[in-house]
């Protein structure tokens, strides 16, 4: 059975299994932008959060370190991981003070144009060749952008600015990953993307654990895996197709996170926020669209 899904998924197209990994990143996502949320919303600073995060990483990940003596997270590219851990840095805090100052759903569609930031520099930084409706794709998403945020003279808030920042710094992690992981384990990408983290907001926080309510521990290995499974599903994500096309897959936060806002925090997005959405899903599916004569022509080598 197993041998016979390994099959029809390598049967799939490289984008085709890329977008489904990116869809399996938004599902955690999701969940540990809800989970962070509630431990924000009980007091916990984002930089003390983020610092639960990596700690709670990092514990489960001890084992199979140990358990290795180290092999697994040896590394002959430090420069790859102290510049994707700078960006990782950088990003996280955008995400996590976005989700801490919007409803979830719109902090998720902000954080999504990562997707689309991603086409210019998939074909600046990584020579790939983007046809005409994936840039009309771009133009359509920021499109959607522009409607959620409706531009006027309190628009672009602070936490709306924050959180396309973060957007951005995702892209250049995706670039960064897609170039230079090579001959990388997922898992040393895993453990010393935390390693930043963890540092990081340590500094940040006095290397002191925040306090996390007895009813809230539950949280704590959700919070790790789903991390954990972003990272991954990423990794494997870039290097099933081009980083352009797979970032596609990021539509379906949308989904995801709408649901968990209204399930656990009584969000209700406004009208205003699906005519952007439907937007950026729009300019999104221009994006993964292939041409036929496109696809011939990749074919017929």
């Amino acid at each position: 059975m197993l041998l016979h899904l390994k099959v029809r998924w390598s049967a799939l197209a490289g984008n085709t299994r890329g977008v489904l990994l990116v869809i399996l990143a938004m599902a955690c996502w999701a969940v540990l932008d809800a989970c962070n949320k509630q431990l924000m919303q009980q007091g916990i600073a984002p930089r003390q959060v983020l610092f639960l995060q990596a700690s709670v990483v990092l514990a489960m990940l001890l084992p199979l370190i140990a358990f290795t003596r180290g092999r697994i997270v040896a590394t002959r590219q430090p420069a790859f991981h102290l510049v994707r851990g700078a960006i990782i840095v950088t990003s996280a805090f955008c995400a996590a003070w976005a989700v801490a100052h919007l409803p979830l759903a719109e902090a998720s569609a902000y954080l999504m144009t990562g997707s689309l930031f991603m086409l210019p520099l998939g074909v600046w930084l990584l020579g790939e060749r983007a046809h005409g409706l994936r840039w009309l794709g771009m133009l359509v998403g920021f499109a959607g952008v522009l409607v959620i945020l409706q531009p006027g003279a309190d628009a672009f808030q602070p936490p709306a600015l924050v959180a396309l920042l973060g957007a951005l710094m995702e892209a250049l992690l995706g670039v960064v990953l897609k170039k230079y992981s090579q001959g990388e384990h997922p898992i040393a990408v895993l453990t010393w993307s935390q390693v930043a983290c963890w540092f990081s907001f340590g500094v940040m926080s006095g290397f002191v654990l925040p306090p996390v309510a007895q009813s809230f521990w539950l949280l704590l290995p959700l919070i790790g895996l789903s991390a954990s499974g972003i990272y991954l599903a990423y990794f494997f994500a870039y290097r099933a197709g081009d980083a352009s096309a797979v970032e596609a897959g990021g539509f379906s936060l949308l989904l995801f996170s709408p649901a968990l806002g209204r399930l656990f925090f009584d969000e209700t997005p406004a009208s205003v926020f699906w005519l952007g959405a439907g937007l950026l899903v729009s300019g999104i599916a221009l994006v993964i669209l292939e041409p036929r004569g496109r696809f011939r022509a990749r074919a017929a080598p």
